[in-house]
């Protein structure tokens, strides 16, 4: 338990969120949340997963964490070019609707 309530730290920490807010999040307090942490006992699949929804990550990273499982890549020149394409044509749209 220990180990894993360690990488959900590090994650919620590196992600800038508060214990109260994902506390909240899961529709718990902020003193049950500290309790997952503190209590020995395993951590169950379903929590860690409704933890990573909250943070927006693969629940990989968590269980990886500090280490990325899959780790990100820059864009690929192409696809920035697709990127750009998609904004103006947003632009363009938004013209459009006005």
């Amino acid at each position: 338990m220990k180990d894993i309530a360690s990488k959900i730290e590090g994650m919620r920490k590196k992600i800038g969120m508060k214990q109260e807010v994902l506390a909240e999040k899961l529709g718990v307090t902020q003193g049950t949340y500290s309790g997952y942490l503190t209590q020995n006992q395993d951590v169950k699949y379903g929590l860690i997963l409704d933890i990573a929804n909250i943070l927006g990550v693969p629940v990989i990273d968590i269980i990886t964490w500090p280490e990325e499982y899959i780790p990100k890549s820059n864009s690929c020149e192409k696809c920035k070019d697709k990127e750009e394409i998609i904004k103006n044509l947003n632009n363009y749209i938004k013209l459009l609707i006005k």
